[in-house]
C-alpha cells in the first residue's frame, strides 16, 4: 500500500509541477500580450507589427511592409485584429500622409537649394553685367555713378538715367550658368555707350575734312572703317561708313570743385624805328597769372552744363607781353624759300608773334620732300625726320627760326576756315604743314615717310598756328 501510495504521490506530484509549468507558460504568453497590445495602445514602436517604424522611411517601404503583414494574416484574424488595430490604422494613415508630406517638403528644399545666386548690374531693364557678390555689384554701380566726379571734389547730388541698380538673381543649377563680368570692365562698358553704324552720302563740296568734323571723328576713324574708299579722293555721292556712340546712362553729376586757372597774360605793342616794317620783336616775354578757383559745377556726362564760381584768390599775378613793331622802310624782298634770309631780323617767338613772308611758298618747299623717309629724332629733309624735325627744318631753312618742339606756341592761332598754305597743324603728339585744299604735308611714321594726307589723317586738330603772313 504504501509502495502505491507512494507512486500516486509521485504520479500528482509530477502533474502538479505540469501543471505549474503550464500556468507559468500561460502567464508569460498573458504578459507577452499584454504587452503587445500596449506597444499597440502606445502607437510608437509597432504599427501592425511593422517594427522600427520611422516617419523617415519611403512611403514604398512602408506600404510594402503593411502589405506583406497584411497578407500573413488569415481573414479571420485579420477580421478580429481589424477591429482591435482600428486605431493603429489611423495612425499608419496619418504617418504614411506625414510621410508623403515630409518627401515633398524635401523635395521642395532640394530643389530651392539647387540653385545659385548672382547679382545683376541693370541699366532700366536691360541686364549690363552679372556678378558673383553684392559687393562687386555695388562696386560697379558706384563706379558708374563717381566716374566723373573730380579728384578732391565735394559731392552734392548724383543722378544716373535711367535707374542703375543691383538685384539678386537666383539661377537653377540645372540651367546655364552665366557669364560673370569683370567690374571695371563692366564700368567701361556701361559708360562708353553703345555704338549704332551710320552712313554718310558724299555732297557736292564736302571735304573729308568737313565730314569727319562735323561727325566728331578723326580723319583715321573713317578710314578704318571705310577701308574699300580713297578717303584722300573723296566725290559726290560716295557712302562713308561711321560710327554714332549712344551712351547707356546720362550721369549728372553735381559737385563743388577747387582747381587752379590760368590768368592770359595781355599783348600791349611799342614802335622800333631801328627794325623794319613788318619786323617784330618780343621785349617782355608774356607770363600767364593764375587763381585758385572755388566752384559748383554741374555736369552730364563729364560735359560742363553750369559752372556758379564761388571764391577766387589770384595766386600770382600774369606779366604782360611787349612786343617791339618796326616803323623803319625795307630796302628789298626777302625770298620766303631759298633765298638770302640777311636782311630777316632773327627774333625770339611766342603767342601772338607772326612773321614776314609768303606761306605759299613754304608749303610748295615742303613738298619737295615727299618720299623721304621718316627717322624718329631726325631733322633731315632728305635723310629723314619726324614730324616736328620737318616742320622745323622746313621753316629754318625758309629763314624762319622756330623751335625743334613746342611748335604750338609759335605765330597765332586761326580757325580751319582761315587756314592758309603754310599754317602749322598742330595735333595731340603731332604736327604738319597745311598746303591748301584740305590737305597737309607732314612726316607721318617709318611705313609712310614725309608724305600728303587730307588734313585730320592723324587724328583730331587741336590748333592752326600762323606763322608766316
Amino acid at each position: 500500500m504504501n509502495f502505491n501510495f507512494n507512486a500516486k504521490s509521485i504520479n500528482l506530484k509530477e502533474k502538479k509541477e505540469n501543471l505549474v509549468k503550464k500556468i507559468k507558460n500561460l502567464d508569460i504568453k498573458d504578459k507577452a500580450h499584454k504587452a503587445k497590445n500596449v506597444v499597440i495602445k502606445k502607437k510608437t514602436k509597432v504599427v501592425l507589427g511593422v517594427k522600427n517604424f520611422s516617419p523617415k522611411a519611403s512611403f514604398v517601404q512602408c506600404k510594402s511592409k503593411v502589405v506583406n503583414k497584411i497578407r500573413h494574416w488569415s481573414f479571420a484574424r485579420f477580421k478580429a485584429e481589424l477591429k482591435e488595430k482600428k486605431s493603429a490604422i489611423v495612425v499608419v494613415m496619418t504617418v504614411i500622409s506625414l510621410v508623403v508630406s515630409t518627401t515633398v517638403v524635401s523635395a521642395t528644399m532640394t530643389a530651392s537649394a539647387a540653385t545659385a545666386d548672382y547679382w545683376d548690374v541693370k541699366v532700366g531693364n536691360k541686364v549690363m553685367a552679372v556678378v558673383k557678390t553684392a559687393e562687386e555689384a555695388n562696386n560697379i554701380v558706384n563706379g558708374v555713378k563717381n566716374y566723373y566726379v573730380s579728384e578732391g571734389a565735394e559731392v552734392i547730388a548724383v543722378k544716373v538715367t535711367p535707374t542703375l541698380m543691383a538685384t539678386p538673381h537666383a539661377y537653377k543649377k540645372s540651367e546655364k550658368q552665366p557669364k560673370l563680368s569683370n567690374v571695371q570692365e563692366a564700368i567701361d562698358k556701361i559708360i562708353a555707350g553703345k555704338v549704332v553704324k551710320e552712313k554718310y552720302t558724299v555732297q557736292d563740296g564736302d571735304t573729308i575734312w568737313d565730314i569727319a568734323v562735323a561727325k566728331e571723328l578723326s580723319i583715321a576713324n573713317l578710314s578704318e572703317l571705310n577701308e574699300g574708299l580713297d578717303i584722300d579722293n573723296i566725290h559726290p555721292g560716295d557712302v562713308i561708313n561711321y560710327n554714332v556712340v549712344t551712351p547707356y546712362v546720362e550721369v549728372t553729376t553735381e559737385q563743388k570743385v577747387q582747381y587752379d586757372q590760368a590768368i592770359p597774360y595781355e599783348t600791349v605793342t611799342e614802335e622800333n624805328s631801328s627794325m623794319y616794317k613788318g619786323e617784330k620783336n618780343v621785349k617782355t616775354a608774356g607770363e600767364n597769372g593764375s587763381r585758385h578757383v572755388t566752384a559748383q559745377v554741374v555736369t552730364k556726362n563729364g560735359t560742363t552744363e553750369s559752372s556758379v564760381e564761388l571764391e577766387s584768390v589770384v595766386t600770382k599775378e600774369a606779366t604782360n607781353e611787349v612786343i617791339e613793331e618796326g616803323t623803319k622802310e625795307k630796302p628789298g624782298a626777302v625770298s620766303a624759300a631759298g633765298g638770302s634770309s640777311s636782311s630777316r631780323r632773327a627774333v625770339s617767338y611766342g603767342g601772338g608773334v607772326t612773321y614776314n613772308g609768303s606761306g605759299s611758298s613754304i608749303a610748295a618747299y615742303a613738298t619737295q620732300f615727299v618720299g623721304n623717309p621718316y627717322v624718329y629724332g631726325g631733322t633731315s629733309l632728305t635723310n629723314g625726320a619726324d614730324c616736328s624735325g620737318f616742320v622745323y627744318r622746313v621753316y629754318n631753312n625758309c629763314g624762319i627760326g622756330i623751335p625743334r618742339t613746342g611748335q604750338g606756341s609759335v605765330g597765332r592761332s586761326v580757325s580751319y576756315s582761315e587756314a592758309k598754305p603754310g599754317d602749322v597743324i598742330i595735333y595731340p603728339g603731332h604736327v604738319s604743314i597745311y598746303i591748301g585744299g584740305g590737305r597737309e604735308v607732314h612726316a607721318i611714321n617709318e611705313s609712310r615717310g614725309i608724305d600728303t594726307t587730307s588734313v585730320g589723317y592723324t587724328g583730331s586738330v587741336l590748333d592752326i598756328r600762323r606763322i608766316v603772313e
